[in-house]
């Protein structure tokens, strides 16, 4: 189990929050087994505690990611340990945290990109392409199929 108290949180890191009317089963697989619907394509991935992802980019870009947490429903916890040399090397070492709450027929999504702060010089493309991938993507992509799904 991870030691949370490790990471640091502060308030200069990049935050996203959404609430998306789906369930945070819907969410974990989204987030999970469906990064390719909104995200990136991934190889090499073995989602559990331990395991790893390399996510791909069209443009040729990637980064890999260990996963330090995985509580199915409620919490995910990857580092980035690797990625393309030439492009956002910054992010090696990051920790991209994600929370789960699910509240009735919403789910809060949580995300801090811990090492994701003003310093950077990736940040502000970086923290508006999460806004786009996150608030439009992920949400529309958890929203429309959740709908589908039920139909």
């Amino acid at each position: 189990m991870l030691n949370k108290d490790t990471i640091n949180y502060s308030d200069t890191n990049y935050q996203k929050q959404i609430e998306v009317s789906s369930t945070a089963q819907h969410v974990f697989t989204a987030l999970t087994q469906g990064i390719h619907l909104w995200w990136g394509k991934t190889s090499h991935s073995y989602q559990k505690t331990g395991g790893q992802f390399t996510i791909h980019f069209e443009n040729k870009h990637w980064w890999t990611f260990k996963i330090l947490e995985f509580t199915p429903n409620h919490e995910l916890i990857w580092k980035c340990i690797d990625g393309e040399p030439d492009f956002n090397k910054e992010w090696i070492g990051h920790v991209l945290h994600w929370q789960i709450i699910e509240d009735l027929s919403k789910t809060t999504i949580k995300f801090h990109q811990v090492g994701l702060t003003p310093l950077l010089e990736c940040y502000d493309i970086c923290t508006s392409t999460w806004n786009l991938f996150i608030t439009e993507r992920l949400k529309a992509h958890l929203e429309n199929s959740q709908n589908t799904s039920e139909n």
